[in-house]
Formats: structure tokens, C-alpha cells, sequence
């Protein structure tokens, strides 16, 4: 006896099905854009707390001054810049540096009373093997291994710390991570929509944002599988203690 078929769906109604699930996945990620972005403008004040290490991202010279002036306030022990060109060194930065800091709008301090060539010299450490975000957390972690660092603060634009949290902690697992976002001087969120370079540069943001959440999913199922067939293997063999 012949099975009955089902006949095929007209291409009018798939392409119809196709345009609005489309449409539904556009409106959940500008609804989820718009609410990132609301979030970025409105991150709380840093939290002070000292921590063992501090680690700023490179991109630009607000960020690099407020991790100077915390390093000077005692906030850590030492610096970590990551994501350093390979020609740069202390000196170039300490150059880039001194023209923005007598009268920066991003960070509070006596900058009169800061030596930049002292702590340079004595607490400030380059970074160069990072090329994005995930090398930046890469990079942190062989820096904090070799120092034996448990807490580190996180300097970045606002706009990057989610992203950056999202793989630093992916990469640092056991590590506590204090985020201190600092307002571009370039890049500022507020009115983003106003402006066309920075809608699309803000956006673009979010889109990275999302994978990045994406490959932290996947690498928490995939390490959560390997554990729970480690404790099975482990049962079996006789009831050994699961690694850690």
C-alpha cells in the first residue's frame, strides 16, 4: 500500500514563512542592541577595590591614564598593558601620554605629582602578543599564571567591557574580575543614533558581543560534557575522586 504524501509547500508560502522569521530575528537583535546599548551608557561607577594586578586594553589614550593613575593610587602592584604594537615601547607611550594628561576630562587625580618614567620603570609590563579581545584574555592569563595573580581590574571603554568580560572570564576561569570602564574620547555612546560612524561602529559592537557570548555557550556545554564523562569514567573504574 502506497503511503500518502503530503503535498509540497507552495514556494509562496516558504518564502513567506522565511521573510518573517527573517523579520522576527531582526526585531530580537535590534531589541537586544538597543538594551546593550542602554546598558553601556549607564555602567555603574568602578568599584575601587584593590586588586592584585590591573589590566588595560589598548585603544586609546584615556584608558592607558586611568590605569596609570590607579596603578599610582596603589589600586595593584603591577600593570599589564595588552595588545602593544610591535614598535611601541614605554618611552613612545609615555610620549603619547604626556600631551592628554595635564587637562584629561577622563580620569581625577594631581597628575602634577605622577612620575610616569618611575612607574613605568618599576610596575608597568607590555604586552604584545594579543591581535583582539580573546589574545587580550590569552595574553592576561600567561601574566597573572607567572605572577600568581587571583584578582586583576579590567580598564576598557565602556562600549568593549562587556565583550571583554565575556572573554576574559571564558579565559580566566577562578580569577575575580573588577571591570573599570573609561568614556572614549573619540567614541561617546550617548546620541550614538544620531551619528551615522558611530551607529554602525556601536552595532558592529553588539554583533561581536553576541558571538562572543555564543563561544562561551559552546565552550561551557563542551567542557560540562567532558566533566560529566570524566565523573562517569571515573565511577566506573572503581569510584575515583572527578578532577576538579
Amino acid at each position: 500500500m502506497a503511503r500518502d504524501r503530503k503535498p509540497p509547500v507552495p514556494l509562496g508560502r516558504r518564502l513567506s514563512r522565511w521573510f518573517t522569521a527573517a523579520v522576527v530575528l531582526l526585531l530580537l537583535w535590534l531589541g537586544g542592541a538597543l538594551a546593550f546599548l542602554d546598558q553601556v551608557e549607564h555602567l555603574p561607577a568602578p568599584d575601587e577595590t584593590p586588586t592584585d594586578g590591573i589590566v588595560v586594553l589598548t585603544g586609546g589614550t584615556a584608558r592607558l591614564a586611568t590605569a596609570l593613575r590607579l596603578l599610582d593610587a596603589n589600586r595593584a602592584e603591577r600593570l599589564l598593558v595588552s595588545g602593544v604594537g610591535a614598535t611601541v615601547s614605554k618611552a613612545s607611550l609615555q610620549q603619547a601620554l604626556l600631551p592628554s594628561m595635564p587637562d584629561s576630562r577622563q580620569v581625577s587625580g594631581d597628575w602634577r605629582h605622577l612620575d610616569l618614567q618611575v612607574l613605568f620603570d618599576c610596575c608597568v609590563d607590555l604586552g604584545f602578543e594579543a591581535a583582539d579581545t580573546a589574545g587580550n584574555a590569552a595574553e592576561t592569563a600567561g601574566w597573572i599564571a607567572t605572577r600568581g595573580y587571583r584578582s586583576i581590574r579590567l580598564v576598557t571603554a565602556n562600549y568593549h567591557l562587556p565583550r571583554a568580560m565575556v572573554e576574559f572570564g571564558r579565559r580566566l576561569p577562578g580569577i575575580a574580575i573588577l571591570p573599570h570602564p573609561v568614556q572614549p574620547d573619540q567614541l561617546r555612546v550617548e546620541g550614538w543614533w544620531q551619528r551615522r560612524q558611530a551607529a554602525a561602529f556601536l552595532l558592529g559592537e553588539y554583533s561581536k558581543y553576541l558571538l562572543a557570548l555564543l563561544r562561551a555557550r559552546l565552550d561551557g556545554a563542551i567542557a560540562g560534557a567532558l566533566d560529566g564523562t570524566g565523573g562517569n569514567a571515573g565511577s566506573d573504574a572503581g569510584g575515583g575522586r572527578p578532577a576538579d
